[in-house]
């Protein structure tokens, strides 16, 4: 057991440290909301709190695309590359080409809030946000309801997974919901907040075998596992602010859109905040945390100076050991607790600056998440 452990911080330590997730920006236009990218690389964000959609390149270079629209909010290409936009204010969903000339204008939709292109087909999967219900769009405009299921409250995200399988996200409270084929909201998880003027989920997306999420008002991205309840770690942000560099050190200003590329390796997020574009570059999750359980495990403040919050849910006894670089342990832990979650301050201030891991064990789960100590 001893050595499967150590493997296992050998292996993160290694894909941290030979894998470095970087944050970088795009400055150009105003984007703050949802993104779409096309078969050549180019990506598009729309403007909620202005009237464009910008058109990035591959090397970062944006535009505006489309002008004139009334808080664009959700975007998607079908596959011909016709490319829609949820027009919140507007009440429409319009269908523009490659080269950005309108093709069709639907109406009769509520406020379209966000939006996705059918797993199987050319319709389009949207959220009407007014009336919380996950609808379907056909070509030729017919409009028909999916799910209308009362925990619906205010969605706008949408992700599938790669079984087809539709996730819906709720702006309001922050829950996120399989969708079933009778139209049933299953419950996944409900991410964390620590309020703000906007204690909302922006958007969700589907990468590397899980889900993914953005806090608003925590400024906040998360890794959620959709195959358990409540199972989420905390993947990067802590302050507000706009710090590129290690993924460990930047900061966020209250995260909206959030989008992989096809190789699932880059992190597109649009920053409310902000009005720009961030880029996490080698996104290695499924490395550089323990793969093994996504139990809710969060660590905080995080870098940390002296005192370690660690929280999780756990059953029974449990453990918590620290380790160093070397995968030596620098503290140790052992309690039974009968309740199903934890909350233990572990007192560090006599480490040395650098990275550890905190892991925390019980019969049942196994959980690790690297931290720095300043």
């Amino acid at each position: 057991m001893k050595k499967n452990t150590l493997t296992i911080l050998a292996a993160i330590f290694m894909a941290t440290s030979f894998f470095a997730q970087t944050v970088t920006t795009y400055t150009d236009g105003t984007p703050d909301d949802a993104m779409v990218l096309d078969s050549n690389g180019n990506l598009y964000a729309s403007n909620f709190v202005g009237d464009s959609v910008f058109k990035f390149d591959p090397d970062g270079n944006g535009a505006p695309f489309i002008t004139g629209l009334n808080t664009p909010n959700g975007l998607a290409f079908d596959s011909n590359e016709n490319l829609y936009i949820c027009d919140f204010s507007g009440l429409t969903i319009y269908k523009y080409d490659i080269d950005g000339n309108l093709l069709e204008s639907y109406t009769g939709v509520g406020r379209p809030s966000g939006i996705i292109k059918a797993f199987d087909n050319d319709d389009m999967i949207f959220t009407n946000y007014n009336e919380s219900s996950v609808n379907r769009l056909e070509p030729d405009g017919t409009i028909t309801v999916i799910s209308d299921d009362p925990e619906l409250n205010g969605p706008v995200g949408l992700a599938y997974d790669e079984n087809g399988v539709l996730y819906a996200g709720n702006y309001d409270d922050r829950k996120i919901y399989r969708i079933l084929n009778d139209g049933t909201a299953e419950y996944i998880a409900q991410l964390p907040t620590d309020g703000g003027s906007l204690p909302n989920l922006g958007f969700i997306t589907y990468g590397q075998g899980r889900l993914w999420g953005t806090t608003m008002g925590s400024d906040k991205i998360y890794a959620i596992d959709q195959n358990e309840v409540d199972s989420f770690i905390l993947f990067t942000g802590s302050d507000q602010g706009s710090m590129d560099g290690d993924i460990d050190q930047a900061t966020f200003n209250t995260p909206n859109g959030i989008l992989f590329n096809d190789a699932e390796d880059t992190m597109y997020i649009t920053d409310f905040g902000t009005k720009n574009i961030r880029v996490i570059s080698d996104v290695i999750l499924s490395f550089g945390e323990e793969a093994l359980n996504l139990k809710s495990l969060q660590l905080y403040p995080n870098p940390v100076v002296s005192t370690l919050n660690v929280k999780t849910d756990v059953e029974g006894d449990y453990q918590i050991k620290v380790f160093n670089v070397l995968g030596e342990v620098v503290y140790s832990f052992e309690e039974s607790f009968q309740n199903t979650s934890i909350s233990k301050s572990i007192d560090l201030s006599s480490l040395n600056s650098g990275v550890y891991l905190v892991k925390v064990s019980s019969q049942n789960v196994t959980s690790v998440k690297r931290f720095i100590k300043k």
